[in-house]
């Protein structure tokens, strides 16, 4: 298949939007059941959602599973994003801290008859604050793509992220 240069155009592009989108976070407050989360990454324009489930506090401790499944729309259509990982950290009276670790995820995209993915990992830590059972604070961390069929993503090259989070958690 001839790629043209517009072609090579929106791939760059794709690719441009990945880097992005390990750079801005911000907050988009979202109300939770019990035991559910939210977090929200803005990608200069683009917009994603994800998920902290089984968020559970008690005396000394807290832990939460983080769900990403969203898509960034692009002039090529929408680049799917998956990704997971496992928030654990310590509770001092109202004070929420601790890591994000085992985070893993996939970007998924497809231009006319050719698709590929990337991989990546990350780390991070959290912090916040907890008002009763609602809890709201930071995070920041790293991820690095590992491997990547699109050749314009940086392999091993850790970038930046930074966030904030909500979430609704069960007394344990």
């Amino acid at each position: 298949m001839h790629m043209t240069n517009s072609n090579r155009f929106a791939i760059v592009g794709v690719a441009l939007l990945l880097i992005v989108a390990s750079l801005s976070y911000s907050f988009l407050p979202v109300m939770a059941s019990s035991g559910q989360g939210t977090f929200a990454l803005n990608l200069t324009g683009y917009s994603l959602n994800g998920n902290l489930q089984n968020a559970i506090v008690n005396t000394n401790s807290v832990s939460m599973n983080m769900v990403l499944n969203g898509n960034i729309e692009t002039s090529i259509g929408p680049v799917p994003i998956t990704a997971s990982g496992l928030w654990v950290g310590t509770r001092n009276g109202t004070s929420l801290s601790g890591i994000i670790q085992d985070v893993s995820g996939t970007v998924y995209a497809c231009f006319l008859f050719w698709c590929g993915t990337a991989t990546f990992i990350g780390q991070g830590e959290w912090s916040g604050t907890l008002t009763s059972t609602q809890g709201t604070g930071n995070f920041d961390g790293t991820i690095t793509f590992t491997s990547s069929d699109l050749p314009q993503v940086q392999l091993n090259q850790p970038a930046p992220i930074t966030g904030t989070w909500t979430a609704d958690f069960q007394l344990s």
